[in-house]
Protein backbone atom coordinates (compact mmCIF):
# COMPACT_ATOMS: atom_id res chain seq x y z
CA UNK A 1 0.00 0.00 0.00
CA UNK A 2 0.94 3.27 -0.69
CA UNK A 3 3.01 5.44 2.50
CA UNK A 4 0.38 8.32 4.10
CA UNK A 5 1.86 11.82 3.21
CA UNK A 6 2.92 14.03 5.63
CA UNK A 7 -0.12 16.55 5.34
CA UNK A 8 -2.39 13.15 6.01
CA UNK A 9 -0.23 12.01 9.07
CA UNK A 10 -0.88 15.29 10.33
CA UNK A 11 -4.70 15.16 9.96
CA UNK A 12 -4.36 12.19 11.57
CA UNK A 13 -2.36 12.74 14.73
CA UNK A 14 -4.95 15.97 15.04
CA UNK A 15 -7.78 13.74 14.57
CA UNK A 16 -8.85 15.22 11.45
CA UNK A 17 -8.74 12.32 9.12
CA UNK A 18 -12.10 10.48 8.04
CA UNK A 19 -13.19 6.91 8.88
CA UNK A 20 -11.46 5.16 5.53
CA UNK A 21 -8.39 7.67 6.13
CA UNK A 22 -7.81 6.61 9.71
CA UNK A 23 -8.21 3.18 8.50
CA UNK A 24 -5.70 2.59 6.08
CA UNK A 25 -3.32 4.70 8.24
CA UNK A 26 -3.36 2.53 11.08
CA UNK A 27 -3.24 -0.63 8.54
CA UNK A 28 -0.24 1.31 7.28
CA UNK A 29 1.56 1.79 10.43
CA UNK A 30 0.40 -1.79 11.90
CA UNK A 31 2.12 -3.52 9.12
CA UNK A 32 5.69 -1.59 8.64
CA UNK A 33 8.08 -3.24 10.79
CA UNK A 34 10.20 -0.67 10.50
CA UNK A 35 9.55 1.25 13.55
CA UNK A 36 12.27 3.92 12.98
CA UNK A 37 10.80 4.81 10.01
CA UNK A 38 7.55 5.68 12.00
CA UNK A 39 9.37 6.97 14.48
CA UNK A 40 10.67 9.38 11.93
CA UNK A 41 6.97 9.64 10.05
CA UNK A 42 5.98 10.98 13.61
CA UNK A 43 8.80 13.35 14.05
CA UNK A 44 8.23 14.77 10.79
CA UNK A 45 4.87 15.04 10.90
CA UNK A 46 5.55 17.28 14.66
CA UNK A 47 8.27 19.09 13.05
CA UNK A 48 5.43 19.90 9.78
CA UNK A 49 2.71 21.28 12.34
CA UNK A 50 5.11 24.09 13.30
CA UNK A 51 4.15 25.62 9.88
CA UNK A 52 0.66 25.32 10.39
CA UNK A 53 0.51 29.01 12.01
CA UNK A 54 -3.32 29.02 11.42
CA UNK A 55 -3.91 26.03 14.09
CA UNK A 56 -5.10 26.94 17.52
CA UNK A 57 -4.01 24.95 19.68
CA UNK A 58 -3.56 26.36 23.17
CA UNK A 59 -0.33 26.26 25.38
CA UNK A 60 -2.35 23.70 28.07
CA UNK A 61 -3.36 21.30 25.21
CA UNK A 62 0.06 21.38 23.91
CA UNK A 63 1.30 20.46 27.31
CA UNK A 64 -1.15 17.93 28.01
CA UNK A 65 -0.75 15.89 25.22
CA UNK A 66 3.15 15.47 25.19
CA UNK A 67 2.73 14.60 28.63
CA UNK A 68 0.53 11.51 27.81
CA UNK A 69 2.18 10.81 24.67
CA UNK A 70 5.80 10.40 26.44
CA UNK A 71 4.16 8.81 29.65
CA UNK A 72 2.50 6.07 27.27
CA UNK A 73 5.60 5.66 25.49
CA UNK A 74 7.81 5.32 28.38
CA UNK A 75 5.32 3.04 30.12
CA UNK A 76 4.91 0.82 27.29
CA UNK A 77 8.09 0.61 25.57
CA UNK A 78 6.60 1.65 22.20
CA UNK A 79 8.78 3.56 20.37
CA UNK A 80 12.54 3.99 20.20
CA UNK A 81 13.54 7.48 20.99
CA UNK A 82 13.14 9.96 18.21
CA UNK A 83 16.32 10.83 16.39
CA UNK A 84 18.02 14.09 17.83
CA UNK A 85 15.07 14.23 19.78
CA UNK A 86 15.12 17.54 22.63
CA UNK A 87 12.69 18.12 25.08
CA UNK A 88 9.12 18.81 24.35
CA UNK A 89 8.35 22.82 24.27
CA UNK A 90 5.20 24.57 24.13
CA UNK A 91 6.67 26.27 20.46
CA UNK A 92 7.55 23.09 19.14
CA UNK A 93 4.42 20.85 19.31
CA UNK A 94 1.31 22.40 17.69
CA UNK A 95 -1.08 19.53 17.67
CA UNK A 96 -4.19 18.90 20.26
CA UNK A 97 -4.47 16.47 23.18
CA UNK A 98 -4.90 12.92 22.05
CA UNK A 99 -3.83 10.19 19.64
CA UNK A 100 -7.09 7.98 18.92
CA UNK A 101 -3.85 4.92 19.06
CA UNK A 102 -0.88 4.44 20.94
CA UNK A 103 1.71 2.53 19.62
CA UNK A 104 3.18 -0.62 21.22
CA UNK A 105 5.81 -2.41 19.92
CA UNK A 106 5.54 -6.23 19.63
CA UNK A 107 8.60 -8.28 19.45
CA UNK A 108 7.92 -11.71 18.26
CA UNK A 109 10.97 -14.16 17.59
CA UNK A 110 13.07 -11.02 17.09
CA UNK A 111 10.58 -9.47 14.86
CA UNK A 112 9.60 -5.69 15.93
CA UNK A 113 6.33 -5.52 14.66
CA UNK A 114 3.86 -2.30 15.86
CA UNK A 115 0.76 -3.33 17.20
CA UNK A 116 -2.00 -0.98 18.67
CA UNK A 117 -3.90 -0.12 22.01
CA UNK A 118 -7.09 1.57 21.02
CA UNK A 119 -8.01 4.35 23.02
CA UNK A 120 -11.79 4.13 21.91
CA UNK A 121 -13.29 0.70 21.66
CA UNK A 122 -13.11 -0.28 17.73
CA UNK A 123 -16.39 -1.44 15.84
CA UNK A 124 -14.54 -4.31 14.21
CA UNK A 125 -11.32 -5.00 12.09
CA UNK A 126 -11.32 -5.74 8.23
CA UNK A 127 -8.20 -7.45 8.60
CA UNK A 128 -9.42 -10.73 10.53
CA UNK A 129 -10.34 -13.23 8.12
CA UNK A 130 -12.73 -15.06 10.24
CA UNK A 131 -16.20 -14.61 9.79
CA UNK A 132 -16.88 -15.61 13.46
CA UNK A 133 -15.91 -13.62 16.40
CA UNK A 134 -16.49 -14.03 20.23
CA UNK A 135 -17.48 -11.25 23.00
CA UNK A 136 -15.23 -10.50 25.63
CA UNK A 137 -16.07 -11.37 28.92
CA UNK A 138 -18.10 -9.68 31.59
CA UNK A 139 -19.84 -9.41 35.09
CA UNK A 140 -20.50 -13.08 35.08
CA UNK A 141 -20.71 -15.03 38.60
CA UNK A 142 -22.45 -17.69 40.37
CA UNK A 143 -23.18 -17.61 44.48
CA UNK A 144 -23.36 -20.54 46.48
CA UNK A 145 -25.32 -19.68 50.05
CA UNK A 146 -24.99 -21.26 53.34
CA UNK A 147 -28.05 -23.59 52.53
CA UNK A 148 -26.41 -24.65 49.01
CA UNK A 149 -28.96 -22.65 46.89
CA UNK A 150 -27.07 -21.57 43.98
CA UNK A 151 -28.07 -17.64 42.76
CA UNK A 152 -26.79 -16.44 39.60
CA UNK A 153 -25.34 -12.72 39.93
CA UNK A 154 -25.95 -11.67 36.28
CA UNK A 155 -29.66 -13.22 36.04
CA UNK A 156 -30.75 -11.66 39.26
CA UNK A 157 -31.75 -7.94 39.38
CA UNK A 158 -30.07 -5.33 41.52
CA UNK A 159 -31.28 -5.23 45.43
CA UNK A 160 -31.71 -8.20 48.27
CA UNK A 161 -30.85 -11.41 47.15
CA UNK A 162 -30.85 -13.51 50.71
CA UNK A 163 -31.08 -13.41 54.31
CA UNK A 164 -28.87 -16.08 55.93
CA UNK A 165 -27.11 -15.96 59.56
CA UNK A 166 -28.88 -12.37 60.42
CA UNK A 167 -27.15 -10.87 57.53
CA UNK A 168 -28.77 -9.59 54.17
CA UNK A 169 -26.88 -10.50 51.16
CA UNK A 170 -27.25 -7.63 48.32
CA UNK A 171 -26.30 -7.00 44.23
CA UNK A 172 -25.68 -3.36 43.71
CA UNK A 173 -26.14 -0.93 40.70
CA UNK A 174 -21.87 -1.03 40.07
CA UNK A 175 -22.48 -5.21 40.28
CA UNK A 176 -21.16 -5.76 43.21
CA UNK A 177 -21.98 -7.94 46.11
CA UNK A 178 -22.59 -6.48 49.68
CA UNK A 179 -23.04 -8.13 53.21
CA UNK A 180 -24.77 -5.65 55.72
CA UNK A 181 -25.91 -6.72 59.02
CA UNK A 182 -30.11 -7.25 58.94
CA UNK A 183 -30.29 -8.15 62.40
CA UNK A 184 -28.44 -8.61 65.60
CA UNK A 185 -27.36 -12.68 65.37
CA UNK A 186 -24.15 -13.72 66.53
CA UNK A 187 -23.80 -16.58 64.01
CA UNK A 188 -22.35 -19.31 63.05
CA UNK A 189 -18.34 -19.02 61.43
CA UNK A 190 -18.93 -22.61 59.72
CA UNK A 191 -21.63 -20.69 57.65
CA UNK A 192 -19.68 -20.31 54.14
CA UNK A 193 -20.81 -18.59 51.28
CA UNK A 194 -18.81 -19.09 47.72
CA UNK A 195 -18.39 -16.89 44.61
CA UNK A 196 -17.46 -18.22 41.53
CA UNK A 197 -16.86 -16.89 38.25
CA UNK A 198 -16.70 -18.87 35.09
CA UNK A 199 -14.58 -18.40 32.11
CA UNK A 200 -15.69 -15.18 30.40
CA UNK A 201 -16.96 -14.07 33.82
CA UNK A 202 -15.53 -11.25 36.59
CA UNK A 203 -17.40 -10.28 39.54
CA UNK A 204 -16.44 -8.11 42.65
CA UNK A 205 -17.76 -8.64 46.64
CA UNK A 206 -17.11 -6.90 49.46
CA UNK A 207 -16.73 -9.48 52.49
CA UNK A 208 -18.51 -9.30 55.70
CA UNK A 209 -16.19 -7.71 57.44
CA UNK A 210 -15.72 -4.49 54.67
CA UNK A 211 -12.70 -6.32 52.76
CA UNK A 212 -13.13 -6.06 48.96
CA UNK A 213 -12.08 -8.62 46.27
CA UNK A 214 -11.95 -9.24 42.58
CA UNK A 215 -12.31 -12.30 40.84
CA UNK A 216 -10.66 -12.68 37.46
CA UNK A 217 -12.27 -15.25 35.23
CA UNK A 218 -12.28 -18.90 36.43
CA UNK A 219 -11.57 -18.20 39.54
CA UNK A 220 -13.43 -18.51 43.69
CA UNK A 221 -13.40 -17.40 46.56
CA UNK A 222 -14.85 -19.09 49.56
CA UNK A 223 -15.73 -17.56 53.38
CA UNK A 224 -17.41 -17.51 56.43
CA UNK A 225 -20.49 -15.24 56.67
CA UNK A 226 -18.78 -14.45 60.43
CA UNK A 227 -15.23 -14.36 60.97
CA UNK A 228 -13.29 -15.33 64.23
CA UNK A 229 -11.61 -13.29 66.35
CA UNK A 230 -8.54 -15.43 65.90
CA UNK A 231 -8.35 -14.89 62.39
CA UNK A 232 -10.16 -14.51 58.84
CA UNK A 233 -9.62 -17.13 56.78
CA UNK A 234 -10.93 -17.22 53.08
CA UNK A 235 -10.01 -19.87 50.67
CA UNK A 236 -9.46 -19.11 46.66
CA UNK A 237 -8.28 -20.41 43.63
CA UNK A 238 -7.83 -19.07 40.45
CA UNK A 239 -7.10 -15.20 40.62
CA UNK A 240 -8.36 -12.30 42.84
CA UNK A 241 -7.46 -9.39 43.75
CA UNK A 242 -7.60 -8.39 47.78
CA UNK A 243 -8.34 -5.06 49.35
CA UNK A 244 -8.11 -5.71 53.22
CA UNK A 245 -10.07 -3.73 55.99
CA UNK A 246 -8.57 -3.50 59.37
CA UNK A 247 -10.22 -5.18 61.79
CA UNK A 248 -9.41 -5.32 65.87
CA UNK A 249 -10.12 -8.16 68.36
CA UNK A 250 -11.93 -6.23 71.08
CA UNK A 251 -10.59 -8.14 73.92
CA UNK A 252 -6.96 -7.89 72.77
CA UNK A 253 -6.81 -4.47 71.19
CA UNK A 254 -4.81 -6.61 68.38
CA UNK A 255 -5.16 -6.41 64.46
CA UNK A 256 -7.11 -9.53 63.57
CA UNK A 257 -5.08 -11.38 60.67
CA UNK A 258 -6.41 -11.62 57.68
CA UNK A 259 -5.77 -15.39 55.65
CA UNK A 260 -5.35 -16.63 52.28
CA UNK A 261 -5.11 -19.96 51.11
CA UNK A 262 -5.15 -21.76 48.13
CA UNK A 263 -4.31 -25.58 47.40
CA UNK A 264 -0.01 -24.79 47.40
CA UNK A 265 0.58 -21.61 49.88
CA UNK A 266 -1.36 -19.50 52.53
CA UNK A 267 -0.97 -15.32 52.36
CA UNK A 268 -1.10 -14.02 56.29
CA UNK A 269 -1.93 -10.49 56.26
CA UNK A 270 -2.85 -7.48 58.53
CA UNK A 271 -4.65 -5.01 56.20
CA UNK A 272 -3.29 -4.28 52.87
CA UNK A 273 -3.59 -4.24 49.16
CA UNK A 274 -2.39 -7.97 47.28
CA UNK A 275 -3.19 -10.40 44.06
CA UNK A 276 -2.93 -13.95 44.22
CA UNK A 277 -2.62 -15.43 40.88
CA UNK A 278 -2.66 -19.24 41.86
CA UNK A 279 -4.72 -20.88 38.59
CA UNK A 280 -3.64 -25.22 38.34
CA UNK A 281 -3.23 -24.11 34.82
CA UNK A 282 -0.55 -22.05 35.36
CA UNK A 283 3.22 -23.69 36.42
CA UNK A 284 3.65 -21.08 39.64
CA UNK A 285 1.48 -19.21 42.07
CA UNK A 286 2.08 -15.47 41.64
CA UNK A 287 1.42 -12.97 44.59
CA UNK A 288 2.00 -9.62 44.35
CA UNK A 289 1.90 -6.46 46.84
CA UNK A 290 0.83 -2.82 46.43
CA UNK A 291 0.71 -1.76 50.03
CA UNK A 292 1.16 -2.97 53.44
CA UNK A 293 3.23 -6.18 54.46
CA UNK A 294 2.00 -10.47 53.99
CA UNK A 295 3.55 -13.42 54.47
CA UNK A 296 3.72 -16.17 52.63
CA UNK A 297 3.90 -19.99 53.70
CA UNK A 298 4.27 -22.47 51.05
CA UNK A 299 3.17 -26.18 51.57
CA UNK A 300 6.37 -27.42 52.23
CA UNK A 301 7.06 -24.90 54.86
CA UNK A 302 8.98 -21.81 53.22
CA UNK A 303 8.49 -18.56 54.21
CA UNK A 304 8.91 -15.34 52.69
CA UNK A 305 7.86 -11.55 53.55
CA UNK A 306 6.61 -9.45 51.04
CA UNK A 307 7.35 -5.45 51.10
CA UNK A 308 5.21 -3.45 48.67
CA UNK A 309 6.16 -3.20 44.91
CA UNK A 310 7.16 -6.92 45.36
CA UNK A 311 6.42 -10.21 43.64
CA UNK A 312 6.58 -13.80 45.38
CA UNK A 313 6.97 -16.76 42.59
CA UNK A 314 6.13 -20.08 44.15
CA UNK A 315 7.15 -23.39 41.97
CA UNK A 316 8.90 -25.94 44.14
CA UNK A 317 10.39 -23.11 46.13
CA UNK A 318 9.15 -19.00 46.85
CA UNK A 319 11.32 -16.28 44.88
CA UNK A 320 11.14 -12.76 45.67
CA UNK A 321 11.50 -9.90 43.36
CA UNK A 322 10.59 -6.82 42.04
CA UNK A 323 7.00 -6.76 40.64
CA UNK A 324 5.63 -5.45 37.47
CA UNK A 325 2.53 -3.59 38.81
CA UNK A 326 1.16 -2.78 35.81
CA UNK A 327 1.49 -6.18 33.94
CA UNK A 328 0.44 -8.10 37.18
CA UNK A 329 -2.60 -5.76 38.15
CA UNK A 330 -3.70 -5.66 34.27
CA UNK A 331 -7.01 -7.51 34.61
CA UNK A 332 -8.04 -5.75 37.05
CA UNK A 333 -7.41 -2.39 35.00
CA UNK A 334 -9.18 -3.98 31.95
CA UNK A 335 -6.18 -4.59 30.24
CA UNK A 336 -3.81 -7.41 29.04
CA UNK A 337 -0.07 -6.48 29.26
CA UNK A 338 2.10 -9.04 28.12
CA UNK A 339 6.11 -8.31 28.29
CA UNK A 340 8.42 -11.25 27.52
CA UNK A 341 5.54 -13.39 27.61
CA UNK A 342 5.32 -16.81 25.87
CA UNK A 343 2.34 -17.08 23.11
CA UNK A 344 1.61 -19.74 25.00
CA UNK A 345 1.18 -17.87 28.20
CA UNK A 346 -0.97 -15.12 26.70
CA UNK A 347 -3.45 -17.64 25.15
CA UNK A 348 -4.19 -19.11 28.39
CA UNK A 349 -5.47 -15.69 29.48
CA UNK A 350 -6.87 -14.77 26.30
CA UNK A 351 -8.72 -18.39 26.64
CA UNK A 352 -10.26 -17.66 30.15
CA UNK A 353 -11.15 -14.15 29.32
CA UNK A 354 -13.22 -15.54 26.63
CA UNK A 355 -14.00 -18.47 27.22
CA UNK A 356 -12.42 -20.28 24.18
CA UNK A 357 -10.25 -23.84 23.49
CA UNK A 358 -6.53 -22.60 22.25
CA UNK A 359 -4.81 -24.89 19.65
CA UNK A 360 -1.43 -24.08 19.13
CA UNK A 361 1.68 -25.81 18.44
CA UNK A 362 4.44 -26.44 20.95
CA UNK A 363 7.17 -24.83 18.68
CA UNK A 364 4.86 -21.66 18.22
CA UNK A 365 3.74 -21.66 21.98
CA UNK A 366 7.57 -20.43 22.98
CA UNK A 367 8.17 -17.35 21.18
CA UNK A 368 8.01 -14.57 23.70
CA UNK A 369 6.36 -11.00 22.69
CA UNK A 370 5.38 -7.43 24.45
CA UNK A 371 1.99 -6.08 23.59
CA UNK A 372 -1.62 -4.12 25.75
CA UNK A 373 -4.81 -4.67 24.20
CA UNK A 374 -8.06 -3.35 26.07
CA UNK A 375 -9.95 -6.59 27.26
CA UNK A 376 -12.87 -4.99 26.16
CA UNK A 377 -11.87 -5.72 22.37
CA UNK A 378 -13.54 -8.98 20.99
CA UNK A 379 -11.35 -11.51 20.04
CA UNK A 380 -11.03 -11.07 16.54
CA UNK A 381 -8.52 -8.14 17.51
CA UNK A 382 -6.17 -10.05 19.04
CA UNK A 383 -6.19 -12.79 16.56
CA UNK A 384 -5.60 -9.60 13.75
CA UNK A 385 -2.52 -8.19 16.14
CA UNK A 386 -0.83 -11.87 16.31
CA UNK A 387 -1.89 -12.50 12.44
CA UNK A 388 0.16 -8.97 11.72
CA UNK A 389 3.16 -11.06 12.78
CA UNK A 390 3.38 -13.54 10.05
CA UNK A 391 4.70 -15.82 11.61
CA UNK A 392 1.19 -17.65 12.89
CA UNK A 393 -1.73 -17.55 11.60
CA UNK A 394 -5.03 -17.60 14.02
CA UNK A 395 -8.70 -19.10 13.28
CA UNK A 396 -11.82 -18.65 14.88
CA UNK A 397 -13.80 -21.57 14.82
CA UNK A 398 -16.80 -21.55 17.30
CA UNK A 399 -15.52 -21.28 20.73
CA UNK A 400 -11.99 -22.67 19.22
CA UNK A 401 -8.62 -20.58 18.46
CA UNK A 402 -6.33 -22.32 16.69
CA UNK A 403 -2.88 -21.38 15.50
CA UNK A 404 -1.04 -22.55 13.22
CA UNK A 405 2.27 -21.96 10.70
Amino acid sequence: MDRPSENTLIRYFRGQCLPHEIELIELYLSMDIDHVHVADSIKTAWLNGQKNSHLHISDADVEDFSKRFYALQAKLNQLPPLKDQQPVSRSVLRFPVWMKVAAAVLILAGTTLLLYHYHYQTKGSELAQNVEDVLPGGNKAMLTLADGSVVSLSDEPNGKLALQDGLEVAKTKEGEITYSSAKKNSGSSYAINTIATPRGGQYRVILPDGTKAWLNAASTLSYPLRFQKEGRKVKMTGEVYFEVAKAINSGTGRRIPFLVETSKQRVQVLGTHFNVKAYPDEPDVRTTLLEGSVKIVSGNGQAALLHPGQLAVLTGHIEVASADIDRELAWKNGDFIFRGETLESALRQVARWYNVEVECPEKLGRLRFNGMISRKQPLSTIVDMIQLTKLAKVTIKGRRLIVTD
